[in-house]
This record gives structure tokens, sequence and C-alpha cells, in this order.
């Protein structure tokens, strides 16, 4: 994570302090009243901007009662500049939007050397935002060091970029042109996007409201982990994954699953768990309770599953024997947990 670089700094002082010399002078010569920082002067033409500030915590939507920027139930390209770069996003406004009804957003991020375009196909989510009526956005991710798109984690050969100030500079764009609920936006993503899901939880919890990766890779975050409230998570994975071992890989910086679900827990202040709250053919449902805030950590893991985003259906946990359940696919059931967790504010 970086912000202005050390070259443009070194441009940017000499000619500031240059001009504000020239203008003191000018001021004692004419005794007029002159301001008394250079900051207040004009930025010198041509003088990259240093990087917006990161919003950490839900703003008012200036997007209400604005027609929507594309026709409701069609996924279009979204453009933002964030810390000097034109990143890109997949937008799809549901079928039934309205543009005085503030609704919920799902960031849904693809995995390393995938697309926003794939992202949507895998999960289906744009379908499942036209029943439900949110907002689902995918973020489109940058070539790393390595010659593939993917998410800045921490990882080796990943993206060295301001992920977390695009994310924050993404949704302060889409709360401007649409109607946003800021107590209901959520994050998931798939493997490389379920690390940058996690790096969200650990870095705009205070803007966010809950997370659901999938099959993802979570190495040690960088300065660590300090989320600002208890987060409600959902994961799903695999035990038969090659890509990212439910059991971990040392050699890899992955940390196994459970004991990753766990830092969540302790994060949250989780005082039971994990308990088994659901069994149904080759899926076990795992959850941590009495955390603090509305927080809970849920797993979902499916025995012999691989790398990626599960197809089964689900019953909706909760029900007994002789109820009518509803079966729900991976996205669903993400959805669910979604609508479950709003924000709240203390």
């Amino acid at each position: 994570m970086h912000n202005m670089s050390k070259v443009d700094t070194k441009m940017y002082r000499p000619l500031a302090l240059d001009v504000w010399w020239i203008l003191g002078a000018l001021c004692a010569l004419l005794a007029a009243s002159c301001s008394s920082s250079p900051s207040s002067f004009p930025r010198p033409a041509g003088t990259p901007s240093p990087e917006t500030t990161m919003i950490t915590t839900p703003i008012r939507s200036a997007g209400c009662g604005k027609p929507a920027p594309t026709p409701p139930g069609s996924s279009v390209n979204e453009t933002v500049l964030s810390g000097g770069l034109t990143r890109t996003s997949l937008l799809h406004v549901p079928s039934g939007y309205q543009a005085d009804s503030s609704e919920a957003v799902v960031l849904n991020f693809h995995g390393h050397s995938s697309n926003a375009i794939q992202q949507e196909r895998r999960s289906g989510m744009s379908l499942l935002a036209d029943q439900q009526g949110f907002i689902a956005v995918y973020p489109q991710g940058v070539v790393g060091p390595d010659g593939r798109t993917g998410w800045a984690t921490g990882l080796r050969g990943r993206p060295q970029v301001n992920d977390v100030l695009f994310v924050s500079d993404l949704l302060t764009h889409l709360q401007g042109i649409l109607c946003i609920d800021p107590l209901r936006i959520y994050a998931t993503g798939f493997s490389n996007g379920a690390g940058m899901t996690n790096v969200l939880a650990c870095t705009l919890a205070g803007r966010l409201a809950a997370f659901a990766p999938v099959s993802g890779s979570y190495p040690p975050y960088p300065g660590g982990c300090h989320p600002v409230r208890p987060v409600p998570l959902l994961e799903l994975h695999g035990t038969a994954d090659p890509i990212v071992p439910y059991n971990g890989s040392m050699r890899r910086q992955l940390p196994p699953i459970l004991a990753w679900l766990q830092g969540w827990a302790t994060r949250d202040g989780c005082i039971m768990g994990p308990t088994v709250f659901y069994k149904q053919a080759n899926v076990t449902g795992l959850e941590w309770t009495h955390c603090q805030g509305n927080a809970t950590v849920v797993q979902y893991r499916i025995q012999g599953e691989g790398h990626r985003w599960p197809s089964l259906t689900f019953k909706e946990p909760g029900g007994t024997t002789g109820t009518l359940v509803k079966a729900l696919s991976a996205s669903a059931l993400i959805w669910s947990f979604f609508q479950q967790h709003p924000l709240i504010i203390s």
C-alpha cells in the first residue's frame, strides 16, 4: 500500500517552496495580506495529486433520485480513478431498480488470472441480484508481477497496488450515481478474490457490513489484521482443494483454514465454537457463536470438493425433518447470510 512516490514528493516540494518564496517576497513589497500556508496555493500544473483519502465509515448516497447510469437488468463497465490508475469494474443494476429506493451492494472479487466477467458467470450473482433486488459489482484486478490479474493480498507475485483504496474509491463513486444503502454493503470473492475479501474485513469493516470468501487463500496480511469492530464472516471451502489446501501450506504461507477461522473467531470475541450446526450429505456447517456485536463466524466445509465456486444446493439451516426448507445455491446462501448482517453503528 503506497502513497505518493518519493520522486513525486521531491519534484513537488522545491517547486512549491519556490512559488511560496516568490509570493512571500511580493507580499513584503506590496504589504498585502497573504495566506500563511504554502498549501493554500494552487498545485503546480503537471504535478500528480496525492491519493484520495480512504473513506472507512458509512457515507450517505448522493445517487438517490438520479436515473440509473445503465438500463436495469444489464451489466456494464464502470471506471474510476484510484491511486493514479484508471480502475474498472463490471456493474450489474438489478432489473427492478428504483432510483428512490436504497439497495444493498454485493462486491464480488474474481480469482487470480481471472476477470470480472468470468466471476459474474462463475457465481451466477447477477441473476440472483435481479431476483433479490441488490446491486452486484465485480471489481477488476490489475496485472501483477507474475503477468496475471489478481489482488494485493500479500502473496508474492500479486499486484503491488492499493486495492483497499480502490474499493473505497469505487464505493464512493457508486454511491454518487446509485441509490445505495450505506449499511448494506457486502463483499464476497473466489480464491485470490476471497483473499481480497479477507483483506477488506481487516481494513474496511467500518464501511462494509459482512464478508463471505469462497475457496480463499488467506496469507498473513502485512501489518496484521485489525478490524475496527467484530466482523460477521461466512466461508465455504472444499477439503480436496489442490490450489488452497484445507490443511494449509507452510511453503506457500497459507494457514490451515480452521486456524484462520479460529483467528477471526478470536478477533470477534466468540466464546463458543466451533460447533456443528448443519450436516447434509458431504457438507458440514461449523459456527463460532456468542461473539461480540452482531458477529458470527460460519463455515461450510465440503468434503471432497476441489477449488471451485460450489455448485451444490444447500438446505436453508434451521429446517427440521418434515419442515419445508428452501434449497439454496452457494450465492443464495451467501446472500441469505448478508441479509442477516447489516452494518450496526455503535
